[in-house]
C-alpha cells in the first residue's frame, strides 16, 4: 500500500514538474495501478475506503459547480446538459452499431454511458489551466458536467 502510494505521489509531482495537472498524474497512476499484477490486493486495502472517498469526490464536485451560474441562466444550463446527454447518447448508440451491438445492446450500452464523467473535471480544468477555455465557459462545463452525471438513474432506469 505505501508503494502504491508512491507511485501515486510520484506521478503525481512528475505531471506538475511538467506542467501538467495533479489530477491528470493521479488519473495516471490510478490507471497504472489498475494494471498491476497487485491490483486485487489494492482493491481490498481500499475498500473499506471506498464509500469515503466516494463521498468526498462528489462533495467537491458538488462545490466546483457555481451555482450562481446555475440560478443566473437554469433553462440554458438543464439545455446545454439535456443536449450533452442526448448528443453523447447517439453517438455511442452509432459507436455500438458500428461494432455490431445488438439493438436492445446498443441501447443500454448507450444509456449506460451517456452522462459526463470524472476525467471532464480533469480535461476542463487543464484546458482552463492552460488558458484554452474562458472561465465561464469552463464553469458553464464544469456544471453540465456535474449535473449530467446527477441524471445517472434515470438514464440507469431508461436503459
Amino acid at each position: 500500500m505505501a508503494f502504491a502510494l508512491l507511485i501515486v505521489v510520484g506521478i503525481t509531482l512528475m505531471m506538475q514538474f511538467v506542467g501538467l495537472s495533479a489530477a491528470l498524474g493521479t488519473f495516471l497512476a490510478g490507471v497504472v495501478l489498475a494494471e498491476s499484477e497487485y491490483r486485487h490486493e489494492l482493491e481490498m486495502d481500499l475498500d473499506p475506503f471506498k464509500g469515503l472517498l466516494l463521498a468526498v469526490f462528489f462533495m467537491a464536485v458538488g462545490a466546483g459547480i457555481d451555482f450562481n451560474l446555475l440560478m443566473a441562466n437554469p433553462m440554458r444550463i438543464i439545455g446545454l446538459v439535456l443536449g450533452f446527454v442526448i448528443l453523447k447518447l447517439a453517438v455511442l448508440y452509432v459507436i455500438a452499431r458500428i461494432f455490431r451491438m445488438k439493438g436492445p445492446d446498443s441501447a443500454h450500452f448507450a444509456f449506460s454511458l451517456a452522462q459526463g464523467g470524472e476525467f471532464a473535471f480533469i480535461v476542463i480544468g487543464l484546458a482552463r489551466g492552460k488558458g484554452l477555455l474562458e472561465p465561464q465557459i469552463a464553469t458553464s462545463a464544469i456544471a453540465v458536467a456535474g449535473l449530467s452525471m446527477m441524471v445517472t438513474p434515470l438514464l440507469a432506469i431508461a436503459a
